[in-house]
């Protein structure tokens, strides 16, 4: 079903061949700064998404007060750096080969994030959302539509600027044609952390309950009321996995798909592939029964690619 997955865990990328075991994807940027001044020990692989061809993959590369994406053809040791960025934070990177640019979530202040687009050949970063609000995940729609979905929730604050809360996640489209943005689907009962679109109106997604947050005590309030408010937000250094519900979503509705997901991708031919707590698993279009893949645990992040 699948000839090769990468699969983010732990800060690191491994590389799954069909038959053969899992390779680790060697960076010697993260390298450099993992034997660097004590400060960068932190560097981890953040993300991870298809490259400009069918061999190769883009990546970002985040510590501390930097962040840095690179292309590069597992196995040849050899990275191309497309872009560098200093206090900036780039995650959940997604290439649209059609649209030859890269989408990505970009952390801001006070927890918000917000999603951007950089060029294929490293040229220009360009915020395309912006508020008060935690925009993050994006995906191109294929067919190179100039049209991007993604999930989104607004940030509850006091009269003073206090952030208190945020709104359940829901899933919006973002169309460059005309800057308009559509929300896709929203509920007050659930969370939707990440989408994946297959054709303009058939979406895979993952969603949550969504949980109101809790009033905080005075101890709580002396220890930073912003600490887990966000989670699951743009800092992949500090995200606690938590698991989904996988569902597909057409004009009719949505159909569940599997349940304790942490991660997933899936095909154009709707082969999906899933991590949960014990490994990763898989489903083809023509047998719904899940199989296992591969015994690596806590999978962060699935990429098929070929």
């Amino acid at each position: 079903m699948t000839e090769q997955l990468a699969c983010l865990h732990d800060g690191e990328v491994r590389i799954s061949r069909r038959g053969k075991p899992a390779e680790r994807l060697e960076s010697p940027y993260r390298e450099q700064l993992a034997n660097g001044r004590a400060g960068q020990v932190d560097a981890r692989i953040v993300s991870v998404t298809r490259g400009r061809t069918s061999a190769e993959l883009c990546y970002a590369v985040d510590s501390r007060d930097a962040c840095a994406v690179f292309a590069q053809v597992p196995g040849s040791g050899q990275e191309q750096r497309l872009f560098h960025g200093l206090d900036t934070h780039l995650s959940e990177l997604d290439f649209g080969s059609a649209d030859a640019a890269l989408a990505c979530t970009v952390a801001g202040a006070d927890g918000t994030s917000a999603i951007a687009v950089l060029s294929d050949d490293g040229k220009g970063l360009r915020t395309v959302t912006e508020g008060d609000v935690i925009d993050r995940a994006p995906r191109w729609v294929p067919g190179g539509r100039g049209e991007i979905v993604y999930v989104s929730a607004g940030i509850g604050r006091t009269k003073a600027g206090k952030a208190v809360g945020r709104s359940s996640f829901a899933l919006h489209r973002l169309r460059f044609s005309d800057n308009s943005v559509e929300v896709l689907m929203a509920d007050a009962q659930y969370d939707y952390r990440a989408v994946i679109p297959i054709s303009e109106n058939l979406f895979y997604a993952l969603r949550r309950s969504y949980e109101q947050p809790r009033p905080a005590s005075p101890l709580g309030q002396i220890s930073g009321t912003l600490r887990g408010l966000f989670a699951g937000g743009a800092n992949t250094r500090a995200r606690t996995l938590h698991t989904h519900e996988l569902i597909r979503i057409t004009a009719k509705g949505s159909q569940l798909v599997a349940t304790d997901v942490l991660a997933f991708d899936v095909t154009a031919s709707e082969d999906i592939v899933y991590s949960t707590q014990s490994g990763v698993f898989g489903i083809s279009a023509r047998n719904p029964t899940p199989e296992p893949i591969l015994a690596l645990e806590r999978v962060e992040q699935l990429l098929i690619y070929r």
